[in-house]
C-alpha cells in the first residue's frame, strides 16, 4: 500500500468535524478508519519482514467510490494536528506555561527542546506530551495523498471532485503553513531538509490548488478557507500587499472552527484537557495579567484554585476552552482584517489600520487606540497586540514572533520555575525520526 507519511507512524484517518457537520458523515468516515488502520504500519519497522493476510491493497481503499470518505479522514487528521499544534506551540511561546513535573513539559515551555523531545515523535493522541512535527507532516501527507488521488480520476467518476480537490488542498496548506510557521526546518516525501521559506512555498501551491478548484465547484466556504490560508502564507513570505488582496476578499461573518467531542481521545479538546482536567499546563502569567488590567473577553481566563504537580504553578484555564467540546477557530473575519491593517500600517496609511484595529476594540469593550504621533513601529505594534489577543490560542502567535522578530517572553536567560534559564530558541528543530527514517537525510 502507498506510504502515507513520511516520518513515524502514518496515519489511520480520522473523523472530519466542523460546523453543522453531519453525524453519516462521521460513521462513514470511522468505516475508512478501520480500514486504512489495517494497512499502514509504523516506518520504523519497515525494514522487518511482516505478513498480515488480512490486509487491504491500495486499489481497494483508493477508488472513486471512497473519494469523500478519503478526503474526510484527511481533514480529520488536520483537525487532530491542528489541536496538537495549538498546545505545543502554546506551552513553546507566551501562551501557556507548564505546571507539570516532567523534563519533557519543562524542556519545551523553556524553550530548551533537543530534536528526540516529544514534539516531534508524539503522535496526535497525545496528552501530557502534545505533538507538533508528526501531527502535521501525517495531515499533510494524507490529504496530499488524497489530491494525487483525486486529480487522476475524473468528474465522471467523482461528480464533486473538485470541490474535494479543493477540501483537501487547502488543509494540506494549513498543514504545510503551521509546519513553516514553527519549524526551523521539515521535509516532505522522503525529500530534502526545507527551509521554512521553501515550507511557505509549498503552502502557497496547495492554496492556489484550493482557490481554483474550490471556484470550479462553486464552494465558497472552501474557497474563503483557501483565500485567507494563502494570504496568511503571504504575510509569512514577507509580501503584504498580495496577502491583504486576498484578505479584502473575505466577507464579514467569515469563521471555520474544528469541532470537538468528549469521547474520541483524537477530537477532544487538548486546551482543555491539558489546563482544566488533567492541570498539567496553565495560562501564561502574562495574559493573566492582560485579562486582569484589561477584562478583554478574547483572553479571559478562570483560576481552578489548584496547583500543578510541580507545586509552583497555579492553574488557570482560558474561558473559550473550558470543555472537551469547545471548538477551536481556523480562519475568521477578523484576521483577514488584521492582515489589511499590516500592510497599512506598512504602506504609511495609518488611519485605515487604526480604523481596523478600533472597530476590534469597540467590538471587545476595549478603549479606542489613538496615538497622538502614529508612526509604523506604534501602529504595528498595536497590531500585534491586537493578534495576540484576538488568535490567543489558536495557532498564530509562534508564527508571528518568528515573522516579526520578536523578543520571546520570558527573555532568554531568565530563571525558570523547574531549574535552569529559558533558551533563546525560536522554532522547532527537525526531529531525529525525521533524520533517522529519512534516506535523503540520514546519511549526513
Amino acid at each position: 500500500m502507498q506510504n502515507l507519511t513520511q516520518n513515524s507512524c502514518a496515519p489511520t484517518g480520522g473523523r472530519a468535524s466542523q460546523n453543522l457537520r453531519r453525524s453519516a458523515a462521521q460513521l462513514a468516515t470511522l468505516s475508512l478508519m478501520a480500514i486504512l488502520a489495517g494497512t499502514v504500519a509504523c516506518t520504523e519497522i519497515t525494514s522487518l519482514q511482516q505478513s498480515n493476510p488480512g490486509q487491504l491493497s491500495s486499489g481497494i481503499v483508493f477508488t472513486p467510490g471512497n473519494a469523500q470518505l478519503i478526503v474526510n479522514s484527511a481533514q480529520g487528521d488536520f483537525e487532530c494536528a491542528y489541536n496538537q499544534y495549538i498546545v505545543t506551540s502554546g506551552l513553546f511561546t507566551d501562551e501557556l506555561a507548564n505546571a507539570i513535573s516532567n523534563t519533557a513539559n519543562f524542556d519545551l515551555d523553556r524553550r530548551s527542546i533537543t530534536p528526540g523531545s516529544p514534539y516531534g515523535t508524539a503522535t496526535c493522541t497525545a496528552t501530557q506530551q502534545p505533538g507538533a512535527y508528526t501531527p502535521l507532516a501525517a495531515a499533510r501527507a494524507s490529504n496530499d495523498t488524497a489530491i494525487s488521488h483525486l486529480e487522476g480520476w475524473t468528474d465522471a467518476q467523482v461528480p464533486n471532485r473538485s470541490k474535494l480537490i479543493g477540501v483537501a488542498s487547502a488543509y494540506a496548506g494549513y498543514s504545510l503553513v503551521l509546519l513553516g510557521e514553527g519549524s526551523c526546518s521539515a521535509a516532505i516525501n522522503l525529500g530534502p531538509e526545507l527551509t521554512d521559506a521553501q515550507l511557505f512555498a509549498e503552502a502557497k501551491s496547495r492554496f492556489d490548488t484550493a482557490v481554483a478548484a474550490a471556484t470550479r465547484a462553486g464552494d465558497t466556504q472552501t474557497l474563503n478557507l483557501a483565500l485567507l490560508g494563502r494570504a496568511r502564507t503571504e504575510l509569512d513570505q514577507g509580501n503584504s500587499a498580495a496577502a491583504a488582496t486576498d484578505a479584502a476578499l473575505i466577507p464579514p461573518g467569515f469563521n471555520v472552527s474544528i469541532g470537538h467531542d468528549a469521547i474520541d481521545p483524537r477530537r477532544r479538546n487538548l486546551v482543555f484537557i491539558h489546563t482544566q482536567l488533567s492541570n498539567y499546563s496553565s495560562v501564561e502569567s502574562v495574559i493573566q495579567a492582560a485579562y486582569a488590567a484589561t477584562s478583554d473577553p478574547r483572553i479571559a481566563v478562570t483560576s481552578t484554585g489548584k496547583l500543578g504537580s510541580d507545586n509552583k504553578t497555579l492553574i488557570v484555564f482560558p474561558n473559550k476552552d473550558a470543555s472537551a467540546t469547545a471548538p477551536q477557530t481556523l480562519a475568521k473575519y477578523s484576521e483577514a482584517q488584521l492582515i489589511i491593517a499590516e500592510n497599512f500600517a506598512n504602506t504609511g496609511n495609518f488611519a485605515g489600520a487604526i480604523a481596523i484595529i478600533n472597530t476590534l476594540e469597540t467590538a471587545n469593550g476595549q478603549p479606542a487606540f489613538s496615538p497622538a504621533s502614529p508612526t509604523k513601529a506604534i501602529v504595528l505594534a498595536q497590531i500585534v497586540e491586537e493578534r495576540r489577543r484576538e488568535f490567543f490560542l489558536e495557532g498564530h502567535r509562534l508564527g508571528d514572533l518568528r515573522r516579526l522578530n520578536l523578543a520571546p517572553s520570558p527573555a532568554p536567560g531568565t530563571p525558570y520555575v523547574n531549574g535552569g534559564t529559558y533558551d533563546a530558541q525560536s522554532c522547532f528543530p527537525l526531529p531525529d525520526v525525521e533524520r533517522t527514517n529519512n534516506p535523503t537525510l540520514s546519511h549526513l
